[in-house]
């Protein structure tokens, strides 16, 4: 809408006549007119008495949006990202980049977007951008990791890990420095703590996880130790069988360990892992989101929502149990019992 249909708007609404108008301006009646046919527009040393004739706002009258709009556009782009809806996120946040052309907000969750459907280059860009010229250390850290990743999916390994070679140290972080000058008496500080804690044992899980990689050189056995220790970290953590969000991570230790079982033809422990697999793939697909945990060093901190990416894990388990390495236990009630949990979830 032009400034002129607004102040057209808004006379009528209010039921003032031009006449009216323009007295209250000291300005002629066909200054008025020609305001509102868009002939011409007021001076802008008159936006001011304009605003307060109508009890609005210079914004409203240049049709400037409040920037509560550019936080409105982002919190439901955030809803349809996390349904997976990844296309339908990027064209509410292009669309809302027209009305804000500048708006560095927009430009981290449109490259989020964009890289989750495999427009890498289009995700580097934007992140580029907001990097050359973007001031707020928040909105910059989103588009540093959206660009590290862009990179890495483009198999431009090299641009990803020189921009990860520039980001400090683990022991650097925020969460780091807190937790080591917090004190027994400093509640706010240790607030942290719940977070900080959870985020390490997923972190650590996946540390353990990969290092049982067979490239490594770590035979078979010490394989083996290092995914019981990772499942175990997450069983420690989350003693009260509220894993949730991290379910995933003990999840994948027990499926890696059912691979090096099935190789050796050890039914019982394969057994063992694809019932403890099948279990955590479950709770991460049907964990209630937002509900808290009660294990004591996470209690009540929320479980992190995931973004459904690719198949649900219950159905690749599946798809693995077809897999002749299995044919030695497939008549086993056990492992029919594990194959009818997952079907469940069809």
């Amino acid at each position: 809408m032009t400034i002129g249909q607004t102040i057209k708007t808004l006379r009528r609404e209010q039921d003032i006549t031009q006449e009216q108008l323009a007295e209250y301006l000291c300005v002629s009646p066909q200054a008025v007119s020609q305001w509102e046919t868009d002939r011409t527009a007021p001076d802008i040393s008159q936006l001011p008495a304009l605003a307060n004739v109508f009890g609005v706002t210079t914004d409203r009258l240049l049709g400037v949006k409040p920037s509560g709009e550019i936080k409105s556009i982002a919190e439901r782009a955030d809803r349809l990202y996390a349904k997976g809806d990844f296309a339908g996120a990027a064209a509410l946040l292009e669309k809302g980049l027209r009305e804000f052309p500048r708006s560095y907000e927009l430009m981290a969750h449109l490259a989020d977007a964009l890289s989750c459907l495999g427009k890498n280059s289009e995700a580097a860009a934007l992140c580029e951008k907001i990097l050359a010229e973007c001031t707020d250390s928040g909105i910059r850290e989103s588009a540093t990791q959206c660009l590290i990743f862009s990179h890495n999916n483009s198999s431009e390994k090299k641009e990803a890990l020189g921009i990860v070679n520039t980001l400090p140290h683990a022991w650097s972080s925020r969460e780091d420095m807190l937790l080591l000058l917090s004190a027994d008496g400093e509640a706010e500080i240790l607030k942290t703590v719940p977070e900080y804690a959870e985020f390490l044992a997923n972190r650590l899980m996946i540390c353990l996880e990969k290092l049982s990689s067979p490239n490594l050189g770590y035979s078979e056995e010490d394989r083996i130790k290092l995914l019981r220790q990772s499942a175990a970290v997450g069983e420690t953590m989350f003693c009260d069988g509220d894993a949730m969000y991290s379910a995933q991570f003990i999840r994948t230790a027990y499926t890696r360990l059912g691979e090096i079982y099935a190789g050796r033809r050890d039914a019982e422990n394969l057994l063992e892992c694809l019932e403890n697999g099948a279990k955590y793939a479950i709770e991460f697909e049907t964990y209630a989101k937002g509900k808290a945990h009660t294990s004591p060093a996470v209690r009540g901190l929320a479980s992190e929502d995931y973004i459904p990416d690719g198949e649900p894990q219950t159905r690749l388990i599946l798809k693995r149990l077809d897999g002749q390495d299995y044919d030695f236990v497939r008549e086993s009630d056990r492992f029919k019992e594990v194959v009818r949990r997952l079907n469940g979830m069809k």
